[in-house]
C-alpha cells in the first residue's frame, strides 16, 4: 500500500528538478528480535536484512517501488538520489537489498546522524534551500509518522518546497506504534507555548465580552 499526500507547492515561478528519497529506517532497537505477531525476543537471530522488523523491510520494498515509478515517469529522472537514513550497524544491509532490488549504488547516500523525523527535515531544508530549482522531496516511512511529519512540515516548509509522504503499513500492537510516535514527537518551541498563551488569552477576552453582552 502506498500513500501519497503533496504537502507544499512551490512558491512563484520556480519549478523542481530532481528528486530526493529519503528513506527513514531509524527505529528501536527492542524492535530489532522481536517477532511482530507475538512479542516474543529472539537474541539468537543473525544481524541480515531478513531479521530487520517486518515494518522497517515495508519502507524499504515502498522507497524501490517510489524509485522505479520515478524512473519509469520523469524526465529528471537520472538526478534522483535515495538518502538511506539509518544506524551505521544497518547500511550496509540496507543498502545491499536497494543494489539487488535494482537501485544502483551511485544513487544511494548514507544519513547515520538524522536521529529523528524531525532532524530529517531540518538536514534535507538545509541542503536545498539555496538552489534556485530544488529536487521533489518524497518521504518513506510508516503510515502512522503521517501525523508527525505534517506537523513538522507545515511548520518547517513555508510552502517552499514540494513535498511528499509515502507510508508503508506498520502492523504492530497500538501500544508499539505510540511507544515510537511519543519518540518522534517534535519537541515544542518557546514560540509554540507563546502563541498557546497568546491564543488562550483572546479566548478569555471574547468569552468576556459576550457573556457581558448577554447581561
Amino acid at each position: 500500500m502506498i500513500v501519497v499526500q503533496q504537502l507544499n507547492e512551490l512558491s512563484g515561478n520556480a519549478f523542481t528538478y530532481g528528486n530526493l528519497i529519503l528513506l527513514y529506517c531509524k527505529f528501536d532497537m527492542d524492535n530489532l528480535f522481536r517477532s511482530d505477531d507475538n512479542g516474543v525476543v529472539d537474541s539468537d537471530r543473525k544481524l541480515s536484512y531478513d531479521s530487520l522488523p517486518d515494518f522497517v523491510k515495508a519502507r524499504v520494498t515502498l522507497c524501490v517501488d517510489t524509485f522505479n515509478l520515478i524512473m519509469k515517469s520523469k524526465p529528471d529522472k537520472f538526478y534522483t538520489t535515495v538518502i538511506l537514513i539509518t544506524d551505521p550497524i544497518f547500511n550496509n544491509i540496507i543498502r545491499d537489498h536497494l543494489i539487488i532490488e535494482g537501485i544502483s549504488g551511485q544513487y544511494i547516500e548514507q544519513d547515520n546522524t538524522s536521529k529523528t523525523i524531525e532532524s530529517v527535515i531540518n538536514n534535507v531544508v538545509n541542503r536545498v534551500r539555496s538552489l534556485a530549482n530544488p529536487p521533489a522531496i518524497y518521504f518513506v516511512g510508516s503510515v502512522w509518522q503521517k501525523e508527525v511529519f505534517d506537523s513538522i512540515v507545515n511548520s518547517k516548509l513555508k510552502n517552499k518546497f514540494k513535498i511528499f509522504f509515502e507510508g508503508a503499513l506498520d502492523h504492530r500492537s497500538y501500544e508499539l506504534i505510540e511507544k515510537d510516535k511519543f519518540i518522534e514527537e517534535p519537541k515544542k518551541s518557546s514560540t509554540y507555548y507563546k502563541h498557546k498563551l497568546t491564543n488562550k488569552a483572546i479566548d478569555t477576552l471574547l468569552n468576556y465580552i459576550f457573556s457581558n453582552k448577554r447581561k
